[in-house]
């Protein structure tokens, strides 16, 4: 994951300003600011490709480059083409989906020989080759362009066969480095008194295996390909492994992210299971997942969230080594309010759709800042919330990404949109 850079801090009580009536409006969802970071940029071959600005600064939030990193990256790209697929898909936008299907042709781009991504766009136009984080890996950048061509595939393929043929020639490629997860076997470790899994993505990586069992879920859906139900299933396993459950603990139900860290950034293993559910049928799957959404996530809710939390086990008891409650960030709580609306859709019940108005209320002040995040006005949301009493007001893609998924999805929820709206009004 990209380091935030914690500049441009403001003290809250000069940010507060209370909810605009806009947010009871028709809509929460505003483009302005993702399509204030789109661009069309010509690579240093000539070809041009649709790119997504990575930072954008406060106060006039120009686009910045990533030192040392480049202006825009698959990462923040990949995310973009499902964002605007999705508003495309749901408020019948053609220009969303233009800029969705841009984008996953330049994401094609970016595949190297072995199948996995490049990362990062210099500001040159050139792909940066040297970088631990840009090199051709089996890591987040290629587990998140996978993601995203399999979301288009999957909603598209009937309208654009031609590209669609394309994204399944890439994904097809990808594979064969998702296999080589579990080469030798699938062993597991112990470490901090957790037994561990050693074949997910960087060996214990559950946040990691998240992204692409929802990537592979959704191509199996659209393919119905059983070559992707088998690569399904280590990755599901390795992720219940990582459960901590029924000890006496305030981690009670989370899944570890890696080795015997939890981050709540990108934890999408509630979410990703229930994917794995819905296509195979695995009541384990599904149990792992509520357990977690039940357990879990209101103790979050309860003590005001957390960043990470690096745990010790003994027998039935584990034990909090570190701690610590900030920096919070959008990409915290869209995974979280996936979910709950995934087991919504699954169970039928409404406490989960609440639930999921609950976590998005952290966007609008429900939060240890007391901060409005989400700006509905300008469609930015700002980077992190860093203390008790500041705030980084920068508005990245990332930030401005997950904000809008996770408002998509509220929105998209006649329950938990109503949910929103109230809590919205009593924060006034």
């Amino acid at each position: 994951m990209k380091t935030k850079r914690l500049i441009g801090l403001l003290v809250v009580g000069f940010i507060l300003s209370g909810p605009s009536p806009m947010l009871r409006a028709r809509s929460f969802i505003n483009l302005a600011h993702l399509n204030h970071l789109y661009d069309r940029l010509k690579m240093a071959n000539g070809d041009s490709l649709s790119v997504i600005y990575i930072y954008s600064e406060f106060p006039d939030y120009r686009p910045v480059e990533a030192k040392g990193e480049g202006v825009a990256c698959v990462d923040d790209m990949a995310r973009a083409a499902v964002t605007y697929l999705h508003y495309g898909l749901n408020y019948h936008d053609k220009q969303a989906l233009a800029r969705s299907r841009a984008l996953i042709r330049s994401i094609l781009k970016f595949q190297a020989a072995n199948g996995c991504f490049y990362n990062f766009l210099r500001k040159d136009g050139k792909i940066e080759k040297q970088n631990r984080n840009s090199r051709p890996l089996a890591d987040w950048w290629t587990w998140r362009a996978f993601w995203a061509l399999a979301e288009y595939g999957f909603y598209r393929a009937h309208d654009e066969p031609v590209l669609a043929g394309q994204i399944k020639k890439a994904v097809y490629r990808i594979l064969p480095n998702v296999k080589n997860l579990w080469a030798n076997g699938m062993p597991y470790t112990e470490k901090a008194g957790f037994r561990l899994p050693l074949f997910l993505p960087q060996k214990y990586g559950a946040d990691q295996a998240s992204v692409l069992l929802k990537a592979l879920s959704k191509m199996y859906q659209w393919t119905k390909d059983s070559l992707l139900l088998a690569l399904m299933n280590p990755l599901a396993q390795g992720i219940m492994a990582m459960q901590i459950r029924d000890v006496q603990s305030a981690a009670n139900g989370l899944f570890l992210s890696w080795q015997n860290y939890w981050h709540a950034y990108g934890n999408s293993q509630a979410d990703a299971l229930l994917d794995y559910f819905s296509v195979t049928g695995d009541s384990s799957a599904l149990s792992a997942a509520l357990y977690e959404i039940d357990t879990f996530y209101p103790y979050l809710m309860k003590i005001g969230y957390l960043r990470s939390l690096t745990l010790r086990r003994h027998g039935r008891r584990v034990f909090v080594e570190k701690r610590l409650r900030f920096e919070q960030i959008a990409y915290d709580f869209r995974p979280m309010i996936w979910a709950c609306l995934h087991a919504y859709r699954v169970m039928g019940k409404k406490k989960y759709a609440r639930q999921a108005a609950s976590l998005a209320g952290w966007f609008f002040g429900k939060n240890s800042a007391h901060a409005v995040m989400y700006q509905v006005q300008t469609g930015r949301c700002f980077d992190g919330i860093v203390s008790a009493h500041s705030v980084n007001r920068n508005a990245g893609a990332e930030s401005t990404i997950e904000a809008l998924l996770s408002l998509m999805a509220i929105e998209q929820n006649p329950v938990s949109r109503h949910a929103l709206n109230r809590l919205i009004h009593e924060t006034k």
